[in-house]
C-alpha cells in the first residue's frame, strides 16, 4: 500500500499545474456550494417565520400631535389578534442605523437627525389572523381626521423577499452546477493527461505482468485526493471566517440581529462549535472524495485496459 501511495503522490508532484487547478476549482466549488445552501436555507426559514409573524406598520404625518398616536396605539393593544404595539420615529431609526455601524449612542449626537420625524407604529398581529379588519380599522382612523400617510403590511414585503430568495436559489443551483461539471472535467482531463504522461511506465508494467486494477489504483486515488484535499480547504477555510466573524462582530446590533433571527428559526448552532459543523463536514470530505474517486475511475477506465 506504501508503493500504491508514493506513486500517487509521485503522479501528483510530476503535474504540479493541473493538481492545483483541480483542487482550487474543486475547492471554489464546494466553498460556494456551501455558502449558496447555508443562505437559501436562512433565506427560506427566515422567509417561512417572518411569513408567521404578521406585522402592520402605520406611517404618520410629523404634523400629528404625539398623544393621538399615543391613544390609538392604546386601542389598538385592547383588540383581539394584537400580539403588541411599538411606537417610534425615524430619528430612532436614525439612531438604530448609526448603532448597528458602530458609532456608539454618545458620539451620536454629532449627527444632524430629521427634524420633521415621521412617526410610526408598528402592531404585531397573531399569526394566521386576519389582517382586514385591522387595515379597515386604521382607515377609520384616517376618516376621523388622523394624519396617516400610508399603511403597510409586511406579509407584501416578505412575500417580494420570498420571490427575490427563489431567484437566487435557481441562480445559485445554475452556477453551482456549472461549476461542478468544470470540476468533474478538469479532474478527468488531469488524470488522462497523468496517464497520457506515464503511458511507457503503464505499458512496461503490463508487459512484466502486473494487475491492470494495480496499475490503475494509483491514479483513482489521485482523484480522490484532489477531492479530499478540495473539500478540507474548503470546510476549514468557511469555519475559520465565520468564527473570526463571530468575534469581532458579535457586539455589532446588525449582527445580534441576525443571530437573534436565525434564533427563532432553528439555526443557532452555526454560531458555536457543535456536531452539526462535524457532521457537514464529513459529508463535505466524503462527498470530494467520491467525485474525485468517480472522475478518476471512468478515467482510467478509459485509458487502461
Amino acid at each position: 500500500m506504501n508503493l500504491v501511495w508514493s506513486t500517487t503522490m509521485k503522479y501528483i508532484k510530476r503535474n504540479p499545474g493541473l493538481s492545483l487547478a483541480s483542487i482550487v476549482i474543486i475547492t471554489v466549488t464546494f466553498s460556494l456550494g456551501t455558502i449558496f445552501f447555508v443562505v437559501n436555507q436562512f433565506a427560506a426559514r427566515a422567509v417561512d417565520y417572518l411569513q408567521s409573524q404578521p406585522t402592520l406598520s402605520i406611517f404618520y404625518d410629523p404634523k400629528e400631535k404625539e398623544e393621538n398616536i399615543i391613544t390609538f396605539k392604546n386601542q389598538l393593544e385592547k383588540k383581539e389578534g394584537v400580539l403588541s404595539v411599538s411606537y417610534s420615529t425615524s430619528a430612532d431609526i436614525q439612531k438604530q442605523y448609526l448603532t448597528s455601524i458602530g458609532i456608539s449612542p454618545d458620539r451620536q449626537g454629532e449627527f444632524t437627525f430629521d427634524a420633521n420625524q415621521i412617526r410610526i407604529l408598528r402592531v404585531q398581529l397573531q399569526p394566521g389572523v386576519d389582517f382586514k379588519p385591522f387595515v379597515q380599522t386604521v382607515e377609520d382612523e384616517k376618516n376621523k381626521g388622523a394624519l396617516i400617510l400610508d399603511t403597510v403590511f409586511f406579509q407584501d414585503i416578505v412575500e417580494k423577499i420570498r420571490q427575490f430568495s427563489n431567484t437566487v436559489t435557481i441562480s445559485s443551483i445554475v452556477v453551482t452546477a456549472f461549476l461542478f461539471i468544470i470540476s468533474i472535467v478538469l479532474v478527468y482531463l488531469t488524470i488522462s493527461f497523468t496517464i497520457n504522461r506515464f503511458a511507457q511506465e503503464i505499458e512496461i508494467m503490463d508487459l512484466v505482468g502486473a494487475d491492470p486494477k494495480v496499475i490503475a489504483l494509483p491514479f483513482i486515488l489521485q482523484g480522490s485526493v484532489y477531492g479530499a484535499v478540495a473539500a478540507f480547504i474548503s470546510f476549514a477555510s468557511i469555519t475559520t471566517l465565520w468564527a473570526i466573524a463571530n468575534v469581532v462582530l458579535k457586539n455589532n446590533i446588525l449582527f445580534e440581529y441576525i443571530y437573534g433571527l436565525m434564533s427563532d428559526i432553528g439555526m443557532q448552532a452555526l454560531f458555536y462549535p457543535s456536531l452539526l459543523f462535524v457532521t457537514f463536514g464529513v459529508i463535505e470530505l466524503v462527498a470530494g472524495t467520491a467525485i474525485g474517486y468517480v472522475c478518476a475511475y471512468y478515467a482510467t477506465k478509459r485509458y487502461i485496459k
